[in-house]
Order: structure tokens, then sequence, then C-alpha cells
């Protein structure tokens, strides 16, 4: 394939709210970075802004969403500003934050995508570098059903698989054929989800702080009784008297795709993915994935690219 120039965006934008986990509200800053830097966290409410590569050497978590650390540093749910940056072909920016954790905005990569645009992208002086996959590289837990793993091709593609036993959410499968291109249109838009049965209990842990349906899909998975319906009540601050039925929404707005939870998978792995020093050129098939098993695939992908 031809050589392609590094891009960065053209100049700094902002978004603010508040952070799905933390529940902190913060600013983040995204500007542009010279050739080679790659992409930087910073962290400017803590003494001498310290800084946390996006590099999968320094995730620490993966539970609920991709964390990382470097020298006590924490910087929580990095993956839906990151797929926002690698969606768009983005190699060098410094994400500036005000707190620990990234807003979640509408629990799409849409907001930043949509403020990158309004400003631009821009070829810098250096050709960028790309791991091109030349032979199979997998990562399976048997025990659980889950596989990944990432072939030759001659773009980046992403094929997704998962499997939920309810009305509506059953076998759900999108086929992302050259991501660079389909990115803002296919995969940007999808919201980050969950089962009500799991929200309800993080949620009344203290747990996911700053979520709620304005920031994400809420799948019925559940009976919603009375007793239940007064508990999304104060949750959610959802009617009393509405009935809801396995595999329905809590949300009003309605799904922006059919099949909006394995796209927004998808948008998880491409964030994922952006903690590798290069794009990849390679198919990628994945079947009931998250973010634990993206990262043992990223992993393998480094000490492939690093032989």
């Amino acid at each position: 394939m031809p050589d392609r120039y590094q891009k960065t965006i053209c100049s700094k934008v902002s978004l603010n709210g508040v952070g799905l986990h933390t529940g902190i509200n913060s600013t983040l800053n995204i500007k542009p970075a010279k050739n080679n830097s790659g992409l930087i966290f910073k962290r400017l409410d803590l003494k001498n802004n310290p800084t946390v590569p996006a590099d999968v050497d320094h995730v620490i978590a993966t539970n609920r969403g991709t964390m990382l650390e470097q020298n006590g540093v924490r910087i929580h749910t990095v993956e839906h500003v990151l797929a926002a940056l690698r969606g768009l072909g983005i190699d060098n920016a410094t994400i500036e934050l005000s707190g620990p954790e990234p807003p979640i905005m509408d629990g799409s990569a849409l907001p930043f995508v949509q403020a990158i645009k309004r400003v631009g992208i821009i070829d810098q002086s250096a050709i960028q570098d790309v791991f091109k996959v030349t032979e199979p590289i997998q990562f399976s837990d048997s025990e659980n059903g889950i596989e990944i793993y990432i072939l030759p091709a001659d773009q980046f593609k992403i094929t997704f698989f998962m499997d939920y036993d309810l009305p509506n959410f059953g076998l759900q499968y999108v086929s992302i054929e050259n991501v660079e291109s389909e990115f803002v249109k296919e995969i940007a838009p999808a919201r980050t989800f969950g089962l009500l049965s799991e929200v309800t209990r993080l949620k009344q842990n203290g747990l996911i702080k700053g979520g709620g349906l304005e920031n994400a899909v809420i799948i019925v998975d559940k009976k919603v009784d009375k007793k239940e319906r007064n508990i999304l009540s104060k949750l959610f601050g959802l009617n009393t008297q509405l009935v809801f039925n396995n595999g329905d929404i809590l949300n009003s707005e309605a799904l922006r795709f059919e099949n909006e939870p394995v796209r927004h998978k998808v948008l998880d792995l491409v964030g994922d993915m952006a903690l590798l020093s290069k794009p990849i050129v390679g198919h990628i098939v994945a079947i009931r994935s998250g973010h634990s098993v993206n990262i043992k695939l990223v992993k393998k992908i480094k000490q492939k690219m690093d032989i």
C-alpha cells in the first residue's frame, strides 16, 4: 500500500460533561501534537500535569471500561475518545483532562467525532507507520465461548458477533469492511449499553455514578413489577406506570441502529486497538468479546510488532 502521512487535529477542541464511572464533571481538550507523539492523556488537575500514554502497557483494568495508569496517575474509560481519534485516522494528539475520566457525553464516540471534524484534520510531515498482519493472531476463552482473532487483509476490517438470550437482542452481527471509511456513519453513533439487572445493581452499589438514560441504552432483561418500577423511578426518574417487557429498552430515544449494541462493541474494540503505537491492517473477527479479551489480543499483536 502507498505511504501515508501521519495526521493530527488542526486546532484545539473542548468538551465538557460527567464521567460514566466516577460521576465527576470534567473538561476534555484535544490538541494538536507533533510528529511521532502518539496519543497522550494529560491530567490538568494534578500537580505538574502528569501524562499517561495511550499504550496497552499502561492498561491496569478492563472491568466495564479500559483504564490506564502511569506512576500512580489514572485515566478511566478511555475507549470512546480513543475510538474517535483512531477511527478518524489521527496519529498524534494530546488529550487534556481536568479530572480522572473523559466525559461520557451521549455514550457514543459521535460528540468527539463531530468536534474534531468541525476544526479539521491535517497531514503532517512524517510517514505513518502501520502494522500489516501477515499471519493469524488469536485469543480464545473457550470456557465462556469468547474468541477473537485477526487475519491478514488489505485494510482494517472488523466482524463482530454477540448473543443475548432476549427478544429483540438475540444474535447480533455486524461487518465493517473498511473501518476508516465507515467509522463516522456506521460505528461512532452507537451508544454504550447495559442490561437492566446489572445496571440496577451497579447504581444501587454507588457505581457507574454518571450513568443514565441520556448516555446509555438500558435493555430490560428481567421482570419489571411494581416494586421494580418504583426502583427505576428513583434511579432514572421513570414514570411508575410504565410497563416494560423482556427485550424492551428503558430509553425514550429509539435505537440508532437495529443492532446498535454490537456496533458499540465494535466502537469499544476500535478504541482498544488505539492502544497500539501503529494503525493495523488486518481483519478482526470477534465473538462475544469485551475489553478484557480485546486487550489480550492487543498485547499479542504488540508482541508481534516488537519482534
